[in-house]
């Protein structure tokens, strides 16, 4: 089963999925550990485009454009702090499930989904 977390760090969570820097992947049958980074995210902060705010107001599209991605990287399981309607929707049309956690370190979360 593999899960992926927003982050900017490799280390917390983000606290907004649109937004992250990128996304870590975590097969937790191996633990093989993947980066899978925000290409969109990342090009908009090379143009110094702001990205305070929503991010549905941003129109970068990372609501149809990660759901995709972390599809064809075989992610299972999503894990953020917060799910928007779209992000939900865009996620369980590629069989993605979503869990929300108020954890705050990576390494916890996995903890927690491996007991």
């Amino acid at each position: 089963m593999k899960i992926a977390i927003p982050t900017n760090d490799n280390n917390t969570l983000a606290p907004k999925i649109g937004v992250a820097r990128g996304f870590l992947i975590i097969d937790l049958n191996n633990n093989k550990k993947e980066y899978l980074e925000n290409e969109t995210v990342i090009k908009a902060i090379k143009e110094k485009k702001s990205l305070k705010g929503n991010c549905g107001e941003k129109g970068l599209g990372t609501g149809q454009i990660i759901p995709k991605k972390l599809k064809e990287k075989g992610v299972d399981i999503f894990i953020a702090k917060f799910f928007g309607e779209g992000m939900i929707g865009n996620l369980e049309y590629y069989g993605i499930k979503t869990i929300t956690t108020k954890k705050h370190k990576i390494e916890e979360i996995i903890k927690d989904l491996k007991l």
